[in-house]
């Protein structure tokens, strides 16, 4: 199933606890495992420590990376025992490791390399096989780049679907520099949705809020969202109500007074009366949740789960006062009994 919205793949972000923190919110987006390289996950699968698909009510892809062919195919050989419902090639990460193994970003350089990793990986499994990438590098924009890159990679794989990080990438600056700086472009996105409408072509890169999602999805088949939303997870109610009530949502655009206030960060959902309700249930979960993971391993590390949850009211006059609580709870969780212990604790206000 194709999504039109999904969760960026976030090193170090986008772990088990982020992933079914977000699943509380909506079903209707997919969801990406942070960037594994082929070694560690084939050495994870040596001490039985192996990363896999917990959630059944949304779908999952795992992000892979590297440039051992025969790695690649091990690996998607043990992916196709774990519920993934996507196998994702990384060749955006900008990191120094990846200039070191040549993989990430600069695997882009060796079109060959990308071509033999993916056709190895789907001689294995019928799990859809994806490309997430930078648009080009350097200085000098090249739309033909684009073109010929996804092109060629089209016409000798089966890869019907490309996720573009709508950004050039310059190979002596820092990652943080990549990451912010370059600006984003837009329009040689559309341009290759324009000249291949045959494939799937889904965008990345700096979008905000649903507005923006909403005037892209006029030019591509999907947006994919990062730090958007991990540092405003409130957006993803909105994500919720867009997919599944698109009446509502129009009806709202045309208020210019909600596009005001949601013009940098949406911070409220579109059905503002079931705001407390829909928090309340988010909570309730992540409370048994947290419960069931200590009583696996008396030693569990709260923070795992709620550095990913102190973002929620980011923007709000809640914020500060939200994030003090919560600190507090995670020095106090186990005189926890019940939810509603825990409720009244986090929202005393």
């Amino acid at each position: 199933m194709f999504n039109k919205i999904s969760v960026a793949p976030l090193f170090n972000y986008t772990d088990k606890y982020c992933r079914y923190f977000y699943s509380l919110f909506t079903n209707s987006i997919k969801l990406y495992t942070g960037m594994i390289h082929t070694s560690y996950f084939l050495m994870c699968f040596k001490k039985n420590s192996f990363i896999k698909n917990d959630l059944n009510n949304v779908s999952v892809a795992i992000q892979l990376a590297g440039n051992n062919v025969n790695d690649f195919k091990k690996c998607a050989k043990i992916i196709n025992k774990l519920n993934f419902q996507e196998i994702n090639i990384n060749l955006g990460c900008p990191s120094e490791n990846a200039n070191k193994g040549g993989f990430g970003v600069f695997l882009m350089l060796n079109v060959n390399k990308i071509i033999s990793c993916f056709n190895s990986i789907q001689e294995v499994t019928d799990i859809p096989v994806t490309l997430k990438h930078r648009i080009c590098f350097e200085k000098d924009l090249s739309y033909n780049f684009l073109l010929d890159f996804v092109g060629n990679i089209y016409f000798q794989t089966k890869c019907k679907l490309f996720i573009i990080h709508a950004r050039n990438f310059y190979l002596n600056k820092s990652v943080k520099y990549n990451l912010n700086i370059p600006l984003v472009n837009y329009d040689f996105v559309y341009k290759l949705k324009k000249d291949l409408p045959y494939l799937n072509i889904v965008l990345n890169g700096g979008i905000k809020n649903i507005f923006e999602i909403d005037n892209h999805l006029k030019f591509v088949d999907g947006v994919m969202l990062g730090r958007g939303i991990y540092f405003n997870p409130l957006i993803l109610f909105d994500i919720h109500d867009y997919m599944y009530n698109k009446c509502l949502f129009k009806k709202i655009a045309k208020n210019k007074r909600f596009l005001l206030k949601n013009k940098t960060l949406n911070k409220f959902c579109f059905l503002k009366q079931n705001l407390d309700i829909r928090i309340k249930y988010i909570f309730h979960n992540l409370f048994y949740y947290i419960k069931s993971e200590i009583k696996k391993n008396n030693k569990f590390n709260l923070n795992l789960i709620l550095r990913h949850v102190v973002h929620i009211f980011k923007g709000s006059c809640l914020a500060s006062i939200f994030r003090e609580r919560l600190i507090l709870s995670i020095k106090y969780f186990s005189k926890f009994k019940k939810f509603n212990d825990f409720e009244n604790f986090i929202f005393f206000i």
